[in-house]
């Protein structure tokens, strides 16, 4: 029984680690209007979108969004492009607002640290 689940999760590992390497790949042929964030955390819901925290994987900053059309999962890392400004919600003038279309891909949350444990074999 246990080298079946150890099978699946080296398999999911794998597929976490693949997903994080794509992220990077892809943010590096997008060029500088891309980047990879980690949702920190979602802290609101609405027909046209969602709150979040983000925390930027370059520099480790945190930082407001609102995500248009979209609800990003916690801890989920995603390659975006998007724009900042002011957020009457919280009188907030660093605002990163990312519209439907600034999505370009997404992995799992533990896609990066599955990454760095393969680079440690």
């Amino acid at each position: 029984m246990l080298g079946i689940f150890g099978r699946r999760k080296s398999r999911k590992e794998a597929v976490a680690a693949q997903q994080w390497e794509s992220l990077r790949t892809s943010a590096r042929q997008l060029g500088s209007d891309f980047h990879i964030v980690q949702v920190a955390k979602v802290y609101q819901r609405a027909r046209n979108g969602s709150k979040a925290y983000v925390i930027w994987t370059e520099t480790g900053a945190r930082q407001d969004t609102w995500f248009e059309g979209w609800l990003p999962q916690p801890g989920s890392y995603i390659l975006l492009r998007g724009s900042v400004g002011y957020g009457p919600h919280n009188n907030n003038p660093k605002v990163l607002y990312v519209g439907s279309g600034g999505i370009h891909s997404t992995a799992a949350a533990g896609a990066r640290s599955a990454w760095q444990r393969q680079q440690g074999r």
